[in-house]
């Protein structure tokens, strides 16, 4: 009767232990989830803007007068060669650079307005070199919004053109923002082909959201989205 006892016991026990682990499994995993989830996003993000301070170097460094990058599922790279830049800073610039426009004072488009072109590939009053590599690589877990492209110039005489929509800060003003980045388990493709729930956009109030900001200087911002508050909290 003594070992039945203990067997019994030793039953007891481990249903005990079992059920303890079930509990922690069903309330311990979506925070395990939530946490790797975030994870990925903010991997991405990372890796995101130190590409995108390499390329602030190479301008720096004389490599290119100026850099464009195309945030696109399928991401481009450009720059303009030092003799073209040349031809488009020299006063007066060649009557191509500005369509024989009078009332630029001289000088091209590009110095006049100090704004790249919207179609890099066709236009025609400057001249631009699409790379073949060295493009960013997306790692595939998550979306992006919006496409756009982001022009890097020594000093910042370029401007940007990173100002396409805005969020709400965590002191209730509106910030300026380029791209969105956000996870593929919980959002949807804005652009449309894959994920589900909300789109990644900016009316959706999903979790594990970043966007990137960057002021007329070139100095990159990153805000991450707090579903709590539904504003965004500056982390860099």
């Amino acid at each position: 009767m003594l070992m039945q006892s203990n067997k019994a016991f030793s039953i007891i026990e481990l249903l005990v232990v079992l059920a303890i682990f079930a509990i922690l499994a069903v309330f311990g995993y979506p925070k395990v989830d939530q946490w790797l989830t975030e994870r990925e996003v903010k991997k991405e993000v990372n890796r995101l803007v130190q590409y995108i301070e390499d390329r602030k170097d190479e301008v720096n460094s004389g490599k290119y007068p100026i850099i464009v990058i195309g945030f696109y599922t399928n991401m481009e790279l450009w720059h303009m060669t030092q003799e073209e830049y040349a031809t488009q800073m020299k006063v007066p610039a060649p009557g191509w650079t500005r369509r024989n426009d009078g009332n630029t004072g001289g000088k091209s488009y590009l110095n006049h307005y100090k704004m790249g072109p919207c179609c890099l590939e066709t236009i025609d009053y400057s001249n631009w070199v699409k790379e073949n590599s060295g493009q960013f690589q997306w790692s595939g877990d998550t979306w992006h919004w919006m496409n756009s492209r982001m022009f890097l110039s020594k000093n910042a005489i370029i401007d940007p053109g990173t100002n396409h929509f805005t969020v709400m800060d965590n002191n209730g003003n509106n910030q300026d923002a380029f791209i969105m980045i956000c996870s593929k388990s919980n959002t949807s493709n804005h652009y449309g082909g894959g994920g589900s729930g909300p789109k990644c956009n900016n009316s959706s109030s999903a979790d594990n959201r970043y966007v990137l900001q960057m002021d007329r200087s070139l100095n990159v911002n990153l805000f991450k989205y707090n579903s709590s508050t539904s504003r965004w909290i500056k982390t860099r």
